[in-house]
């Protein structure tokens, strides 16, 4: 039997139905601990839309469900770990725009009068 380990740790016996292209997905670790969520979402639609085109059954859509789950909170302890370390920080957009002054920052609503 075939033996590995997903990205939680959990020992898998048999990785036999799941379609690759979602275990491509399932260990793609630094886009899972980047976006824990976002990443457990598309792994959720991924493994619905693979049961809706028959390409695989029940027991195995569960078994993907379970893992997306395991992997999301797996990701959610290392993103944890990274701020505990200070691997990460956050950042205001005054504070870069001290740093940087003119650069462009996306996803802000302009204030009136510029």
């Amino acid at each position: 039997m075939c033996s590995m380990r997903s990205p939680g740790g959990a020992v898998l016996s048999s990785l036999a139905g799941i379609p690759q292209p979602w275990l491509d997905e399932l260990y793609d670790s630094s886009a899972m601990v980047t976006d824990p969520d976002g990443r457990a979402a598309v792994l959720n639609e991924m493994a619905y839309a693979a049961s809706r085109r028959k390409e695989v059954d029940a027991s195995v859509l569960s078994d993907m469900l379970e893992l997306a789950e395991a992997a999301r909170t797996w990701a959610l302890l290392e993103h944890e770990e990274a701020w505990a370390m200070g691997l990460l920080r956050y950042e205001s957009a005054e504070e870069w725009e001290r740093d940087e002054p003119g650069r462009i920052v996306v996803g802000r609503t302009p204030e009136k009068g510029m």
